[in-house]
């Protein structure tokens, strides 16, 4: 560990005194660079995160944190501290959660069986019910390699367009088609994944890549606002499918969980439930 820690200072004191010959890199890990526009980028989003104001001590905090977690995280790894239980139970239990998570919205996609034309009616009939004060234009890229993502980045920051980044790179159909126009979001109908920053984010930023349940590395630029404004049906489709099958009453999804407790030989005791 005290070597490790020798590394961060050596690393922060050669920042410090100019040592890189490429002035372009803040610092070096494993073997990755990490360009000052990258850095800035994440330092300026936290900042305004955390209601923070820049000072000469908050970069060189960040700068150390977020060594410090790559450090320990690295480190963690070589002393396999996967294994140790605790850690091990949180991890399986995340793993666990995600996995049912995401189950439970295609079961009941399947179950439900709502079909395009149902969902496309109740957008049209309940239009007013997707009004919202406050959207977000997204221009996005979407890959599915994580080096072409931090490509496209390094050029976007240069000052490239992601509009023609999307034409020509996406591997998302839709978005290549539309030249990276991703649609006006709300809040509600943002991914967890990136949500935080995008609405800490002001227009013109590039945000990413994040690696999202599509297995795409997702990178975003916040195109800039709209005001009382519809939600696409694209962007409402989730909300209208989870409100249909709101509507439909749980005996669907009662005959399914029952058919499964058969098919998994789950045995049950109602008695039990009886005690004092």
């Amino acid at each position: 560990m005290k070597k490790g820690l020798f590394l961060i200072f050596a690393v922060l004191l050669a920042v410090s005194c100019g040592s890189f010959k490429d002035e372009g890199i803040i610092y070096v890990f494993k073997g990755e660079a990490v360009s000052v526009s990258d850095f800035k980028a994440k330092y300026v989003l936290w900042l305004r995160q955390n209601g923070l104001t820049d000072s000469d001590e908050l970069r060189r905090n960040y700068l150390f944190n977020e060594l410090s977690e790559k450090l320990l995280y690295e480190t963690g790894l070589k002393e396999g501290v996967e294994s140790i239980p605790e850690v091990k139970i949180k991890i399986d239990n995340f793993r666990k959660n995600t996995i049912i998570e995401y189950m439970k919205k295609r079961a009941k996609k399947e179950i439900y069986a709502i079909d395009d034309e149902a969902v496309r009616a109740y957008y049209i009939e309940n239009k007013d019910k997707f009004i919202r004060d406050k959207l977000y234009r997204l221009y996005a890229v979407r890959v599915s390699s994580k080096k072409m993502a931090d490509d496209i980045v390094e050029q976007l920051r240069k000052g490239s367009s992601i509009r023609m980044l999307s034409a020509r790179f996406s591997n998302d159909e839709s978005l290549s088609r539309n030249n990276g126009d991703w649609g006006l979001f709300s809040e509600e109908v943002m991914d967890e994944l990136w949500k935080k920053d995008v609405l800490s984010g002001l227009p013109g930023e590039i945000l990413g890549p994040y690696l999202d349940s599509d297995n795409y590395y997702t990178i975003i630029e916040i195109a800039g606002f709209a005001y009382k404004r519809h939600l696409s049906f694209n962007l409402a489709y989730p909300l209208i499918i989870e409100e249909l099958v709101g509507q439909s009453g749980t005996e669907k999804w009662d005959r399914y969980t029952d058919m499964m407790i058969k098919e998994y030989g789950a045995k049950i005791n109602m008695e039990n439930l009886n005690w004092e």
